[in-house]
C-alpha cells in the first residue's frame, strides 16, 4: 500500500482556519503598537515645540505670541512661522499620525494669544497664567488654532464637536497635550474637551 504523502482538503482548510484567526488577533495588535510608537514621536514634536515657544518668549519679555499676528513687522504671521526658526525643524510641525496636514498642532488661541487677518488682542504674558502646569498651550490639532469645543458646543453629537474629538482622541483614544510650564503628556480625549480649567488662564 502506496503511503499518502501531502494534505487532505480538510487539513487545508482548518490551517487556513488558524492562519485567518491568528492573523484576526494579531493585525489590531499590530496595528494599536504601530500607533503607540506614532503616539511617542508625536509626544517628542509636542516637547520641541514647547522647548521653542519657551525660547521665544524668553526672548520677548515673557510675552506669548499670538497664534496669527497680521502685524508682524518680519512677515511671521502664524505662531508655527516664528517658532520654526528657534525649533529649526519644519517636520516637527508634522504629528505621524496626521502626515497629510503639514502643521498637525493647534495653538490655545482663546486664551493664550489671539489674533485675526486684521486684529490682535492685547498682548498675555507668563506672568497672568494663574496654573502653567494646568494650562493647554498646544496640542494635536486639524489647524494652527485649538478652541475647546465644549465651549460652544453643548450638544456632544454636533458635527464640530465630533471634529474636534477626531483630533483628541487621534493616539489611541487620546491626544498629545503641551502645557505652558514646558511639560506635555498623553490625555484622553474626554478629560481634554469636557474640561475647562486646563483651557483657562483664570
Amino acid at each position: 500500500m502506496a503511503k499518502r504523502s501531502g494534505f487532505t482538503l480538510i487539513e487545508l482548510l482548518v490551517v487556513i482556519a488558524i492562519i485567518a484567526i491568528l492573523a484576526a488577533i494579531l493585525f489590531p495588535v499590530f496595528a494599536r503598537a504601530r500607533e503607540k510608537a506614532r503616539q511617542s514621536s508625536c509626544l517628542s514634536n509636542v516637547k520641541q515645540l514647547l522647548l521653542g515657544l519657551t525660547q521665544y518668549i524668553q526672548d520677548y519679555d515673557e510675552v506669548f505670541p499670538h497664534w496669527r499676528n497680521p502685524f508682524n513687522p518680519s512677515g511671521s504671521r502664524y505662531w508655527h512661522e516664528i517658532t520654526q526658526p528657534y525649533v529649526k525643524n519644519w517636520q516637527v510641525f508634522t504629528c505621524p499620525s496626521d502626515a497629510e496636514q503639514s502643521i498637525g498642532y493647534g495653538y490655545n488661541c482663546d486664551y493664550i494669544g489671539y489674533g485675526s487677518s486684521t486684529s490682535i488682542s492685547s498682548d498675555h504674558k507668563l506672568a497672568e497664567v494663574k496654573s502653567p502646569a494646568q494650562t493647554v498651550w498646544i496640542m494635536d490639532c486639524h489647524s494652527a488654532c485649538a478652541y475647546k469645543p465644549a465651549r460652544w458646543v453643548p450638544d456632544r453629537t454636533d458635527s464640530l464637536y465630533l471634529y474636534y474629538v477626531e483630533d483628541a482622541s487621534r493616539h489611541n483614544g487620546g491626544s498629545n497635550v503641551g502645557f505652558v510650564d514646558g511639560h506635555a503628556k498623553w490625555m484622553l480625549c474626554d478629560a481634554l474637551l469636557m474640561d475647562d480649567s486646563i483651557w483657562d488662564r483664570e
